[in-house]
């Protein structure tokens, strides 16, 4: 096995799954390997199965052993097993094939259809998203805030008086979260905000619940803010959970299984009063105070009803009453034995400060989480399907070379148009080698593509042998995840006939595919998992599944920042080899559409001066020491530093991509505009508050609360430098001395080490 492990991103820890998989007899000669999988589950109760693979075919059978069909070609594919036990009960896992030397040959296909893409379906899409949450006032057991699913909301601009939507409500989901369609566009400035309400009904108890502080202006349209509208004190909180303290049920997009637990308040005769109110991701519920309530009766999937006490008023119960699912706890998958060469067991990575959020997919999902159907309906919208299953089946896909030639890149470049390449380790963001290669026909088409290849063995601080031999491969195209591609052209009849970005992911074999896995934790669809990082003011919370999503979600391309890369030493892999590459992938993202956060970063790398050198002739140097006027400008003595070693390393990637309050390359942005907090405008939350929690007298949020740096890897990188001694920056106590200096040095005290 040419390696054994895939680190953080496919981390290979020995823990709960018994993967057996038999090669068996190439079926013919279109076909790859077909591989039998057999996982081993234990349990005290009687197991169901599912089963999906990111390409491939996978059958998808209610057994423990079923058979994947891999595709043809080198590079990695992977299958997923879902095992519960009917009373609640879940666990994902997944395995890994490599291919590079068990199916190495791949066809150079000349059959599709080159040229341009599908003409999108249907007419432009009108007005834009608003998107918060509802919380109760109201605490669980842990004293975190309590979410409410199934909430109706709606939003009133209290300029014109107009509801949205105009005679009707708009639920929450299981995360609390409500999106509004069709309000006006977002195009106000931050000083100058239109204000609105916010309206909410939860379960019959009517409330204001405009986010605080209020008004909402609507600049919070499709962004990552999220912005919790409190709902009225007369809720009661209770929780509950399997034995383990795990919720009941799961949300799992990728498999489309949505399960949750209820709750039903009874009066002394068990008449119910209040019927079947959902209990959230987290397993918590609220139910409406009612001087008649005196159990509530916890149902879940096929487990026993669980009954516990209700109190009349918010005080009555102390603490929260939790009720539990006696011995039943998701099943345990137990070992590993795997005997098809180059096969990988992947359970999430552990043992990191990343634990500190369960969720299996809480990494990489910041702006939304889309579904199979969902996913296909982007790619409708913007050309790169021809239908929809019903399932989110993708009809008339498109393939890598399709795209390849539409946009005139690599070896379908014309006119001696040159195509850009460089080859790394982002180690910051996700720890993967990759292959970029950008071409630019000018303001009007722009594309790239980065090739995603196994990263180094060690994310958080790896040797120059282990750095070597990732990038190396990388560039000799072996262990390939996935190829992430991205355009910028103009679309006929699509966005007033204006240049946007799409988003695309296509497998080792260059078939499209819907998702990708990138931390380790679940996969995730486009153009969720895209716009998390590269923008998207013109998506929130998940793509439409009834195809009225925008194809212009409002995503950018990302700068090339080569301070958060890792350079092989080989020659023609170091980083002075690439230097100039790196320069002109950077210029051509300002023919990309650029918002203007972007364009001065990647300016000012190359109007000043850096300690990185190179020898001649390589003349165009990136400044990683480079700082922007307002920061350098600052009156907080460690400013400086803490952009250079945190900003600059942990945020800036992403956030020079994003809109409006959420560039930090404008000091303001953080430190606020007339607050006293580190608040960033439009009444979001705290910055330190998502990185590392509140004060103790705060209660904690869910939601909220280590929710940022989103990339699990960056995460892991921020806090495994705290007070650490390797020689990295140590982040964490930078930001608290960030946070001292700018006068709200209450934050930051907790730690998820």
């Amino acid at each position: 096995m040419p390696r054994k492990a895939l680190v953080l991103m496919l981390s290979t820890s020995i823990g709960f799954a018994v993967f057996l998989l038999q090669l068996m007899a190439q079926q013919s000669e279109n076909e790859g390997l077909r591989v039998r999988v057999s996982v081993q589950a234990t349990d005290t109760h009687p197991l169901n199965y599912q089963w999906r693979s990111t390409d491939g075919v996978i059958q998808n059978v209610n057994a423990s052993t079923t058979t994947w069909t891999l595709p043809q070609g080198p590079g990695l594919h992977f299958a997923y097993a879902l095992v519960s036990n009917g009373l609640g009960g879940y666990t994902e896992r997944r395995i890994a094939i490599n291919t590079d030397t068990l199916n190495a040959q791949t066809e150079e296909e000349d059959d599709g259809w080159y040229g341009t893409l599908h003409a999108p379906p249907g007419p432009a899409q009108v007005g834009d998203y608003y998107r918060a949450t509802v919380a109760a006032g109201a605490s669980n057991a842990a004293g975190t805030d309590v979410y409410v699913p199934n909430a109706l909301a709606f939003f009133k601009d209290l300029t014109t008086g107009l509801r949205y939507p105009p005679a009707s409500t708009v639920p929450t989901n299981t995360r609390g979260e409500f999106v509004i369609p069709g309000v006006p566009p977002s195009n106000v400035t931050l000083a100058n905000p239109v204000a609105g309400s916010v309206t909410c009904d939860v379960y019959g108890v009517t409330s204001d619940c405009t986010p605080s502080p209020g008004p909402v202006g609507m600049e919070a349209f499709a962004t990552t803010q999220y912005i919790d509208g409190f709902v009225s004190s007369v809720l009661i909180p209770g929780t509950l959970t399997l034995a383990d303290g795990s919720p009941c049920g799961t949300e799992n997009e990728f498999f489309g299984v949505h399960v949750h637990a209820t709750a039903t308040l009874l009066d002394a005769t068990n008449k119910v009063l209040v019927g079947q109110v959902p209990v959230n991701e987290f397993g918590d519920y609220v139910l409406p105070q009612n001087p008649n309530g005196v159990t509530v009766s916890l149902a879940c999937e096929g487990a026993p009803v669980v009954s516990v006490p209700f109190g009349t008023s918010a005080t009555t119960l102390t603490p929260v009453p939790t009720g539990v699912v006696a011995g039943v706890t998701p099943p345990t998958l137990n070992g590993v034995l795997l005997t098809a060469p180059n096969a990988l067991f992947l359970p999430p990575p552990s043992n990191l400060p990343s634990d500190i959020s369960p969720r299996a997919d809480n990494y990489l999902a910041e702006k939304g989480l889309d579904s199979r159907l969902g996913a296909c309906k982007y790619y409708q919208a913007i050309g790169a399907v021809t239908g929809c299953g019903t399932a989110g089946q993708l009809i008339g896909a498109i393939k890598y070379q399709d795209w390849q030639k539409a946009m005139k890149i690599g070896r379908f470049a014309v006119n001696g148009t040159p195509t850009y390449t460089a080859t790394y380790i982002n180690k910051v963001d996700l720890n993967l080698a990759r292959v970029h290669q950008s071409i630019t026909y000018g303001p009007n088409q722009t594309a790239a593509v980065v090739c995603n290849h196994l990263g180094a063995s060690d994310f958080f601080n790896p040797t120059q042998a282990d750095i070597d031999n990732s990038v190396e491969n990388a560039a000799a195209n072996k262990n390939l995840v996935a190829c992430v591609a991205m355009d910028w052209t103009i679309s006929p009849g699509v966005n007033n006939n204006q240049p946007f970005i799409r988003f695309y992911i296509f497998g080792p074999n260059g078939q499209l595919l819907p998702s990708v896995n990138l931390d380790g934790r679940r996969e995730k669809f486009v153009p969720g998992t895209c716009v998390v990082c590269h923008g998207g003011a013109h998506y929130a919370g998940k793509f439409p599944e009834d195809g009225t999503g925008f194809a212009n979600v409002g995503g950018h391309f990302l700068p090339y920042d080569a301070g958060n890369f890792e350079f092989a030493s080989k020659t023609g892999l170091q980083k002075c080899d690439q230097e100039d590459a790196i320069y002109h992938l950077n210029q051509n993202i300002l023919n990309g559409g650029p918002p203007q956060s972007e364009t001065n970063l990647i300016t000012g790398w190359y109007t000043t001066k850096g300690s990185v050198t190179c020898p001649a002739p390589v003349a165009r140097v990136l400044n990683e020491d480079f700082v922007p006027t307002s920061w350098a400008s600052a009156s907080a003595p460690s400013a400086v530093s803490f952009y250079k070693n945190v900003i600059a390393r942990s945020c800036r990637t992403c956030h020079t991509a994003l809109d409006g309050a959420f560039n930090f390359d404008e000091y303001s942005n953080i430190t606020g505009v007339a607050t006293t907090n580190l608040q960033l405008p439009g009444g979001s939350y705290d910055f330190e508050v998502t990185v590392c929690g509140g004060p103790g007298s705060v209660s904690p949020n869910a939601q909220r609360w280590y929710t940022m740096p989103n990339s699990l890897v960056t995460f892991n990188r921020f806090w495994l430098s705290y007070q650490n001694t390797v020689g990295l920056p140590d982040q964490g106590t930078l930001l608290q001395q960030f946070a001292n200096d700018t006068g709200n040095g209450g934050f930051c005290v907790p730690v998820p080490k």
